[in-house]
């Protein structure tokens, strides 16, 4: 979640910008501190921002537009019950890999798993060398085998599914907009890695109910940007006091696979499929958004302050510990949700909230879960096609890393709040 307070008139402490440049800082400078603990906080949040819609069905039937509907089956690997995965504190990706190799991504180290024989071995730590990781964020399929993304170094890493390292690439001194969040998304044939970028200055598109936008660009050898694409981005609120997004806002989200690139306003009803280009050569629909009840729209906006909240605990107990500022949320929870009472929040929920693309390059659209529910629908789509192949009902806690196949890797928390990773087969596969 991005949340920014404008420092005009009195100052004010929900969360506010001098915090967010502080965070940015320390995050961008290998080794700050508040990498301990920020990044996963601000990429669960992003996680957590829209929540699914699903179709009201039993599980396994068919879905009302006659598409499959495959269930979870049987397990294949789970983590919690192997002895050198016991424990994996941060699974921030996972990803299938050729042969019956897998992939597990931590914040300082990669696990590679083969499925066949159980056998696993690590490569990379933490730390400041050619092959150590500062902090891992994400991780995706890349012609090579995998993308790493380094947040605190702004290092690419192209990583062999033997696990060889292949190529480091520095993005530090690229004249991104936006520097806190621009992000990998895919490599292009030529080898230039294509980012999103936004706005560097909060606001800077106006006040009031703003769109911040998202751009997409490939970088070359000599950090020279290409733009590639253009997008609506987050659907904002900047007032005189503090800013948001809006509840239930629209937003934008992307995925990728060797050649497209996939882009979904949420607010358009299709899905852009794109070459490396920028030229559109597939559009895969979207279903309509909810019409929310006043009920729903008022749980919206507690989560937001729930959310915020949270945030400013981490923010007060980083300050206790030195590593950030005495003044680092400061807010009192009381005026937080006398903040967000009449948030702007949208009546119609948007329809999908999560993209990505997996091994056998498919796409899986996740719908838009609301607060009150537990379960999720994934419809998986033929990108060059445009059509349809499945649908997955399954647990809106659950995340989903990568498929292949009839086979599902997902990241699952147990009870004690610890993420295992665990492989399953679908079932009832379309004839």
């Amino acid at each position: 979640m991005q949340i920014y307070t404008r420092l005009t008139g009195r100052p004010k402490r929900i969360v506010g910008i001098a915090i967010l440049l502080v965070l940015a800082i320390l995050l961008l400078r290998p080794g700050g501190p508040v990498t301990r603990w920020i990044t996963p906080a601000y990429i669960g949040w992003q996680e957590r921002r829209g929540v699914d819609r699903m179709w009201d069905r039993p599980e396994g039937a068919d879905s009302e537009d006659g598409v499959p509907t495959r269930t979870v089956g049987e397990s294949i690997f789970d983590s919690s019950e192997h002895p050198d995965l016991s424990e994996l504190p941060g699974v921030v990706g996972g990803l299938f890999l050729p042969d019956s190799g897998l992939a597990l991504v931590e914040r300082g180290e990669i696990h590679m798993v083969d499925l066949s024989s159980g056998r696993t071995r690590v490569i990379g730590r933490k730390g400041e060398g050619p092959e150590e990781f500062g902090h891992i964020s994400r991780a995706n399929h890349a012609p090579q085998g995998m993308l790493v993304w380094d947040v605190p170094r702004r290092r690419v890493l192209l990583i062999a599914p033997s696990g060889e390292f292949l190529s480091s690439q520095g993005f530090r001194p690229v004249p991104f907009q936006n520097v806190f969040t621009s992000r990998p998304v895919g490599v292009r044939p030529d080898g230039r890695v294509v980012f999103r970028d936004g706005p560097g200055s909060f606001g800077r598109f106006g006040e009031g109910r703003v769109w911040d936008p998202a751009w997409y660009v490939a970088v070359d050898d000599n950090g020279v940007l290409q733009p590639v694409a253009d997008a609506k981005g987050e659907e904002m609120y900047y007032g005189p006091e503090q800013s948001d997004a809006v509840v239930f806002g629209h937003r934008t989200f992307e995925a990728a696979t060797k050649d497209r690139l996939i882009v979904a306003d949420t607010d358009r009803g299709a899905i852009a499929v794109l070459d490396w280009s920028g030229r559109e050569v597939a559009e895969i629909p979207i279903p309509t958004g909810t019409v929310l009840s006043a009920a729903q729209m008022w749980a919206g906006r507690q989560l937001r302050v729930s959310q915020v909240q949270q945030l400013m605990e981490r923010a007060r107990r980083a300050a206790a510990s030195g590593q950030l500022p005495s003044m680092a949320g400061g807010e009192d929870h009381a005026e937080v949700a006398k903040a967000y009472s009449d948030w702007p929040t949208n009546d119609v929920a948007p329809a999908i909230d999560t993209l990505l693309t997996d091994f056998d390059a498919r796409l899986w659209v996740r719908e838009y879960r609301l607060p009150d529910q537990d379960s999720v629908t994934w419809r998986v789509w033929d990108i060059d096609e445009a059509q349809p192949l499945f649908a997955v009902r399954m647990n809106g806690d659950d995340r989903v890393l990568d498929a292949r196949g009839d086979l599902l890797l997902r990241r699952r928390v147990d009870q004690l709040d610890v993420p295992r990773a665990e492989v399953r087969r679908l079932t009832g596969v379309p004839e």
